[in-house]
């Protein structure tokens, strides 16, 4: 219970980190620059993640199993990270940028070619972030994400006090706020003689296994969460894209916490070898985070109009009707990532991929239709169904592939309650 206290307390820091990158980067640019900017962050980051191949939850999943040896972990996924960063690069500029971005936005291309560097920063940052999570590292783990949050604001404020103002300067401050989460996990890695150069062929094979097995659905998943920044870059102006990505900004603050909390379940679950223990931690941390996203929607829900105005502007206050539909994804966001946490866990990734190709088909038939006719409210309502629709099929898949059952799932427990009562105690002590 510490970890996760120690961790939701770590999101609450970074949570004020993004906040306040947010505000300057909507305040500085405005609705069409902050769309410009999300347009440019956008396919460098789509390319990193589609050639990741699962790297990342191979080297927590081997990391925390011990099945490998840390630095047989460490040398399959610097080789195999350099490699794919090189090939992601050359897509980017070769095939990517001439055929999405227009060739008559200067401002706009040079960018995305400076967010190139980008790449390699996601898949190597990701690739230690994950091996140190899978050696339990959390504290330093947590420490990374901190400097991320809060290195992208400091160097925005710090160009900003250079004169430097406008889309060039926000998109450099985000490459710079990038480089610590290299070589912060790095540095660490090889001090505690976990980092190696050579790679062995077995090593690799069994690693890339494990990773392709999970990169088919990840790669679904990548594009279920861009397939509608993708489509509102296409048929609409960049203001639209900029609102569009504001309102999702504000709408996820309450789902960050469970993606920290299920990266601390992530590898407890690993740990079980007995399959209802393993459920039993992924159903306990499932149900404490669902009653914090619960409270957190209906506060946000309740201070959206205000808290756009406030924060992110004037020219961002229209955007509250587009936060309220997004916030009824919440829910549904926290569940399914629980619900791929226990699959990965059993190491029964297919389904994911099954999953992923289901729902990605609804999404893009929604957002074709939707999207011309109703714009970004048309957006949202495809957001909102196409989440509870995955979680739908996703948990009928886990009952059916891993005896996991809805009421393990979601049914209180004593073990609950005297967890509560723990963290309530060691809060009132401190």
């Amino acid at each position: 219970m510490k970890t996760i206290l120690l961790t939701l307390l770590t999101t609450i820091l970074v949570q004020g980190g993004n906040f306040a990158s947010g505000v300057l980067a909507a305040r500085l640019l405005g609705p069409e620059g902050r769309g410009d900017l999300a347009a440019a962050q956008l396919w460098p980051t789509t390319v990193a993640y589609m050639l990741l191949l699962g790297l990342n939850d191979a080297a927590l999943y081997f990391s925390a199993n011990a099945k490998l040896k840390d630095r047989q972990v460490f040398a399959t996924g610097l080789w195999s990270g350099l490699i794919v960063s090189a090939a992601a690069i050359l897509i980017c500029w070769f095939a990517v940028v001439p055929r999405v971005y227009p060739t008559d936005r200067p401002e706009l291309l040079q960018a995305v070619f400076l967010l190139l560097g980008l790449i390699p920063c996601h898949i190597l940052g990701l690739i230690f972030q994950d091996m140190l999570r899978g050696k339990g590292m959390l504290g330093l783990w947590n420490l990374i994400r901190i400097t991320l949050a809060l290195g992208y604001p400091l160097a925005i404020a710090g160009l900003w006090l250079m004169g430097e103002r406008g889309l060039l300067a926000v998109a450099g401050a985000y490459l710079l706020a990038h480089i610590p989460t290299v070589l912060i996990p790095l540095t660490a890695l090889i001090r505690r003689g976990w980092g190696g150069i050579k790679p062995e062929p077995e090593a690799a094979k069994e690693m890339l296994a494990y990773g392709g097995r999970i990169y088919a659905s990840g790669l679904i998943y990548q594009a279920n969460g861009r397939i509608d920044q993708w489509l509102i870059q296409t048929y609409l102006p960049s203001a639209s894209l900029g609102f569009y990505v504001v309102a999702t900004s504000v709408s996820q603050i309450p789902v960050t916490l469970a993606y920290s909390v299920a990266q601390v379940a992530f590898p407890r679950a690993c740990a079980e070898a007995d399959p209802t223990a393993r459920g039993a931690v992924v159903g306990l941390y499932l149900r404490l985070t669902l009653l914090l996203m619960i409270g957190a929607s209906v506060v946000l829900w309740l201070i959206a109009p205000l808290f756009l105005r406030l924060v992110f502007g004037a020219s961002f206050a229209d955007a509250s009707d587009l936060v309220r539909w997004l916030i009824l994804g919440i829910l549904p966001l926290t569940i399914r990532e629980f619900q791929a946490l226990a699959f990965k866990a059993w190491n029964k990734t297919l389904a994911l991929s099954i999953n992923e190709g289901l729902t990605l088909a609804i999404n893009a038939g929604l957002l074709l239709v939707l999207l011309p006719g109703y714009g970004l409210n048309g957006a949202a309502f495809a957001f909102v169904a196409v989440r509870w629709a995955q979680v739908l099929v996703l948990g009928a898949l886990a009952w059916k592939h891993l005896h996991l059952s809805p009421a393990a799932l979601f049914v209180p427990t004593p073990r609950d309650g005297e967890l509560i009562r723990q963290a309530w105690g060691r809060l009132r002590r401190r």
